[in-house]
């Protein structure tokens, strides 16, 4: 049975992962902190070995006892708008992901998965590939870069399988509210006026499950090419066509959205997708939900919480 070492294991993405993984029989320990909210973990808390890692210095030896196959590193710091633009928060990330590489190679880990960020790509417009320079241009995505630098160098060095995989935007069930889809919704059930932009951005959105299944697909690929791979749905869709079928649903009687209110940013990309032939290929993987069936999931997720918080 193989053994997966993942951190960021509470957030949106890697609980998502993590959930996949105890269903597929995987033995997974997770690196949390201590005051870290587990409320994403609910159905598998039990069933995964729990590393607290507020001090380091305690946790090179559990690691290296627990023998580790794999390395899913999807915790990063500072995600969040307000973040993006703090060196010192985003600088943060490096120190601990060179400890993560470094009890890595001496556990004896053969194959290491990191998620990197479209962030990487800077200010771009239309679809873009791995090929494609990287010319970030803000903090998130400039230490993104130096990660997957650090990764590529160190794996070639140990001889350690290494993936670097490039997300898009990603939407579901258990997203931080402050992103869109989440907050119009919260807005929305709340009967609550919103202010937005045009919103005539075309972005790439993959659902949850569609994202979990394709990391599944390389975690069971036992003949794969190391390198950088995107990980989209390989098609956009106008923001403004997903907030006008939210507000239909939610709010069908009275226009809550004011959209065209605020102005867009001064560096705000407009056409935004992933070309992801590449991941497809050499993981056999392919998106199966329609975005309309993912908001749909996503809707009912946040209807059935209401329902819950009344009963309460």
């Amino acid at each position: 049975m193989k053994k997966i070492l993942i951190t960021g294991a509470s957030g949106f993405l890697g609980s998502s992962i993590v959930g996949e993984l105890i269903k597929n029989g995987y033995k997974v320990s997770a690196l949390k902190r201590s005051k870290s909210d587990l409320w994403r973990c609910a159905d598998f808390i039990h069933n995964v070995n729990w590393i607290d890692c507020d001090n380091l210095s305690d946790v090179e030896s559990e690691i290296i006892n627990y023998e580790p196959n794999i390395l899913i590193h999807s915790a990063w710091g500072g995600v969040k708008s307000y973040d993006r633009e703090n060196w010192i928060e985003q600088e943060k990330n490096l120190s601990f992901f060179v400890y993560l590489l470094e009890v890595s190679k001496r556990a004896g880990i053969k194959k290491i998965v990191a998620l990197g960020s479209q962030a990487e790509y800077g200010t771009y417009k239309g679809v873009v590939d791995e090929f494609c320079p990287c010319n970030p241009n803000s903090a998130y995505g400039t230490i993104k870069l130096c990660a997957y630098t650090i990764l590529k160098s160190f794996a070639l060095e140990n001889e350690i399988d290494w993936y670097w995989i490039r997300l898009f935007s990603i939407f579901g069930p258990g997203e931080d509210k402050n992103w869109l889809i989440p907050s119009v919704i919260e807005n929305l059930l709340g009967k609550k006026e919103m202010k937005l932009t045009g919103c005539d951005q075309k972005y790439d959105y993959l659902y949850l499950k569609d994202f979990t299944s394709g990391i599944m697909s390389l975690i069971n690929c036992s003949k794969s090419k190391s390198g950088v791979y995107n990980l989209s749905s390989g098609t956009s869709i106008s923001i403004k066509e997903i907030l006008i079928y939210l507000e239909s649903r939610l709010s069908p009687d009275k226009k809550l959205l004011e959209i065209g209110a605020l102005p867009y940013r001064s560096n705000q990309i407009m056409h935004m997708e992933g070309n992801s032939e590449l991941f497809f290929r050499s993981f056999n993987f392919s998106p199966i939900y329609k975005i309309s069936v993912g908001l749909e999931e996503t809707l009912n997720y946040y209807l059935m919480q209401k329902k819950n918080d009344k009963k309460k």
